[in-house]
């Protein structure tokens, strides 16, 4: 294991603003992967970002190298409806908070039961609720979004994959995301500089969705507008027809 690789693509990860991933880089790089994720979350300006940097063994060389990150902006806005589904969202989230997932997915530990004693089955009975209101909510668009997110807060860290494969990630509308590459000799976009990125990035987005609905209530008002002149225009047209229709019949008589 190249230490000196490691030491390098923890320094430059340092320098963007990832904090300091050496010990997460070393795990995966120990075992020699072609490629290979590390994902990383943060919180700014009560914004939350996610970030999957990509890394790659260099052909020249067997080195690795940061290739490229996408970075993800979630706005708070995933949670606007206190109810989805039906599902109390912030109740939900308090009773995953509660819950130690990492304790919890380990398949392997040895517990007692004892069907007469709650205390020994309790938490698995809440996890049980937790898990119903999650398939619940992920009735719809929207409680998706939100499972997904609850899914990835608190799983994080624990080995769920046994039991649900990986969590599906569903894009929030929203959610903003842009891949940042890197080259050789190029230091590449920072943190906080991919944060003011997206931001604008969102605020482009919700200008293009206010004019689209500005579009949208013009074209239906002008629908309606030529629907009643259309209906006028046929009604005046029919009364015409019928004058003329009395007139011919009069001067055939």
């Amino acid at each position: 294991m190249n230490i000196q690789n490691i030491t390098s693509l923890a320094e430059q990860l340092q320098s963007l603003g990832f904090g300091n991933l050496g010990g997460l880089l070393a795990k995966r790089i120990c075992f020699k992967p072609e490629n290979f994720y590390l994902n990383y979350k943060i919180t700014k300006e009560k914004e939350s970002l996610e970030f999957g940097l990509y890394f790659e063994k260099r052909v020249k060389d067997g080195l690795y190298i940061l290739n490229y990150y996408d970075a993800t902006l979630q706005q708070e806005s995933i949670f606007n409806k206190s109810v989805a589904s039906g599902i109390d969202v912030s109740e939900l989230e308090n009773k995953m908070a509660s819950i130690n997932w990492i304790q919890a997915f380990n398949l392997d530990e040895k517990k007692k039961f004892d069907p007469n004693d709650k205390s020994t089955w309790e938490t698995e009975a809440k996890i049980g609720a937790v898990i119903e209101s999650l398939v619940t909510l992920e009735l719809d668009e929207q409680g998706k979004s939100i499972a997904s997110f609850l899914k990835s807060k608190y799983w994080s860290g624990a080995s769920f994959y046994e039991l649900f494969g990986s969590i599906t990630p569903v894009k929030n509308r929203t959610d903003v995301s842009q891949r940042f590459y890197f080259s050789e000799g190029n230091i590449g976009i920072s943190v906080d500089e991919a944060h003011r990125f997206l931001q604008n990035k969102w605020l482009e987005k919700q200008m293009q969705l206010k004019r689209k609905q500005v579009d949208t209530t013009a074209e239906s008002e002008s629908g309606e507008m030529s629907g009643t002149n259309g209906s006028g225009l046929l009604k005046k047209r029919r009364l015409n027809q019928a004058t003329r229709s009395k007139k011919n019949k009069i001067n055939q008589d």
